[in-house]
């Protein structure tokens, strides 16, 4: 951890050393803010202790005026509604105020003034990891307490257990944890005029739930939801992976790819340990992709059902194959791709996974396990989150094209991957029902 906060940490994050010692919190959580009402300040969920809240408010060069003026205005209620505390000399941009009201306190983040400001490809990447940096430095400083660093967004309201709930993990998990998901569910707006975006929401949080359903049908061990604010990071292993990238978007698959590597991917229960987090319903173009500028496109379609696409079931049961051979490669120990794909009936893969490397991989991992299970180890390691989606986008390409969900509920061609995302089955009919 001190290697990562001395070379990889945001440069704003050693302003924090300045914070008085006597400030401690037993949690901490993390917001990017970014043209976004002041209405997003609503009280945590409970914790043991006092909690500390760390806004970003942040937007880049390119910033359009109106954006400007959203970010100065809710500084500028922040520092009104708060009692102020300490800050920072005017370039480390750090303002630590206390909430009369509540048991928590806010590390107000300055990105958005022009002297700090983020650069013009800088966007939510960026944001989450100046504070998740500063999190990083507060839990090595021992300021806060808990090992964990909550990630969340404007657009959620957080359950009761949300900062609780980790004290259930037990300390030798807690080791090995290198994130954890919370279950979530989209929350729709009651008045007609949100109709069409409640609608395109609903298919896409199904298209979410769809694609790990997938991936846990063919036993992927990626098969986790990559949404930014339902993730929580062991912050240890956050700085063995070197932090969130500075990514416009994406950061969230990009971070979990990496610490799914060094750690557990651990999902938590929505029956027994925490409730789910409930993200609103809304268009957004704070991000080039992801949810809020997928439904944006999809609200602009004459019929989303008869439109929007889903990847054919058959990509799924492709990948189940590749990663059913690996064994066949252990017990012949070969490195022979086309032979033992071939073998197994499996020509469309030999191409796309020939072109990733796979041979070179496959050979490595022989020549570097002791055992079966250090081989499956490397070579999941190897073909990690990105690699599956690459060989998805080809098979999706070249032999199984998308489908909408309209023909899929007809044809009830995933009804075998209903088992692998348990919200699924009570998806599935609404979505029949609605669209």
């Amino acid at each position: 951890m001190n290697k990562y906060l001395d070379q990889y940490a945001e440069p704003g994050t050693a302003a924090a050393a300045d914070i008085p010692d006597a400030y401690h919190w037993h949690k901490v959580i993390v917001i990017p803010v970014c043209n976004e009402s002041t209405g997003i300040l609503r009280t945590l969920p409970p914790a043991r202790d006092r909690s500390l809240m760390i806004l970003v408010v942040n937007e880049t060069g390119k910033a359009q005026s109106h954006v400007s003026a959203a970010n100065l205005a809710f500084a500028q209620e922040v520092m009104s509604r708060f009692e102020l505390q300490w800050q920072s000399t005017s370039s480390g941009g750090l303002s630590l105020l206390k909430d009369p009201n509540s048991p928590r306190d806010v590390l107000l983040v300055d990105r958005f003034n022009p002297a700090l400001r983020f650069p013009d490809k800088g966007g939510v990447g960026h944001a989450r990891k100046t504070g998740a940096d500063l999190a990083a430095f507060l839990i090595e400083n021992g300021q806060v307490r808990s090992p964990w660093i909550h990630c969340s967004d404007a657009d959620v309201v957080l359950p009761p257990r949300y900062l609780t709930c980790t004290e259930a993990i037990k300390k030798e998990d807690e080791k090995t944890a290198a994130a954890l998901i919370y279950p979530f569910r989209h929350e729709f707006p009651a008045d007609s005029a949100s109709e069409k975006v409640a609608r395109a929401t609903r298919l896409y949080e199904f298209s979410l739930r769809y694609y790990v359903a997938g991936l846990k049908y063919a036993g992927s061990p990626y098969a986790f939801h990559t949404i930014g604010s339902t993730i929580t990071i062991n912050a240890e292993h956050y700085g063995k992976v070197r932090g969130f990238p500075r990514r416009q978007a994406g950061e969230d698959f990009y971070l979990l790819n990496k610490l799914a590597k060094v750690g557990s991917i651990r999902q938590l229960s929505e029956a027994t340990e925490c409730g789910p987090i409930e993200i609103a319903a809304r268009l957004s173009d704070r991000v080039p992709f992801g949810t809020g500028a997928a439904v944006t496109r999809m609200v602009e379609m004459n019929d989303p059902a008869r439109e929007f696409l889903l990847y054919h079931p058959a990509v799924f049961e492709s990948l189940k194959n590749w990663l059913d051979s690996l064994p066949c490669f252990w017990q012949r120990k070969t490195d022979d791709l086309s032979g033992v794909l071939m073998g197994l009936g499996l020509q469309n893969l030999v191409q796309p996974l020939r072109e990733a490397g796979a041979p070179e991989a496959l050979h490595h991992a022989l020549q570097h396990s002791s055992d079966e299970m250090q081989f499956y180890r490397q070579m999941h390691t190897w073909f990690d989150a990105f690699r599956t989606l690459k060989l998805i986008h080809f098979l999706r390409d070249q032999y199984f094209p998308s489908m909408t969900f309209e023909s899929m509920d007809k044809d009830q061609s995933i009804d075998h991957l209903l088992p692998y995302e348990p919200v699924l089955p009570s998806l599935k009919p609404l979505l029949s029902n609605v669209l």
